[in-house]
């Protein structure tokens, strides 16, 4: 009798942990459909000199992750589509909508979100960023447009997603590495974009 005694705290103790560790995992931290992972990518901009220039606008249109190793051109789904029937093998798109972004505010240590969305567990190899226009504005309120050789900028970086994990990559757009006269053509701009990308803790 003593030791049903004894046992009788330590059992009631045991039972309030595994209710509240059960109530954790029915209503608190992100939900994820089976095998997949949420992955959100962010923007920034390295810090830059060019003092003559308000804002350099670039207009995207895709944010595209493809899986490793995979140099192969698919037709990629919207976002949201049959995702719980994708797999890693093909690509994922993760922005739903066109976005203009001011490199120009996303300087020393500021950034943000570009696109955001669930994608299939696996290996991932590079982030295609699809541009579909880009103009500087001047401090004097006139604008150029920027001409872009390509509206494709493919960006590698390996990183692997874990079935329901939050992940996050930052995306370093160089603008002024990135925007170039043609002298060749009385002057043109061109954006030939520079960027870089890592993963965030």
């Amino acid at each position: 009798m003593r030791r049903l005694l004894f046992l009788l705290p330590f059992l009631a103790c045991l039972s309030i942990l595994l209710f509240a560790a059960a109530c954790n995992q029915s209503s608190g931290g992100p939900r994820h459909s089976p095998g997949t992972a949420t992955l959100n990518v962010r923007l920034t901009d390295a810090p830059i000199d060019m003092s003559n220039v308000q804002s350099v606008n670039v207009t995207l249109s895709g944010v595209i992750i493809y899986p490793e190793d995979d140099d192969v051109e698919f037709d990629v789904p919207e976002l949201g589509e049959n995702m719980q029937q994708e797999s890693a093998a093909r690509p994922t798109s993760l922005m739903s909508h066109p976005a203009t972004f001011d490199l120009l505010t996303l300087t020393g240590g500021v950034s943000t979100l570009l696109a955001s969305g669930e994608v299939p567990a696996g290996k991932y190899g590079r982030i295609r960023l699809e541009v579909s226009s880009a103009e500087i504005v001047y401090r004097d309120a006139t604008t150029a447009a920027l001409k872009l050789e390509s509206n494709k900028v493919d960006v590698p970086i390996h990183f692997d997603l874990t079935a329901n994990e939050d992940a996050g990559i930052i995306l370093d757009f160089d603008a002024a590495a990135s925007v170039q006269v043609n002298e060749t053509a009385s002057g043109t701009l061109i954006l030939r974009p520079v960027v870089t990308a890592k993963e965030t803790d």
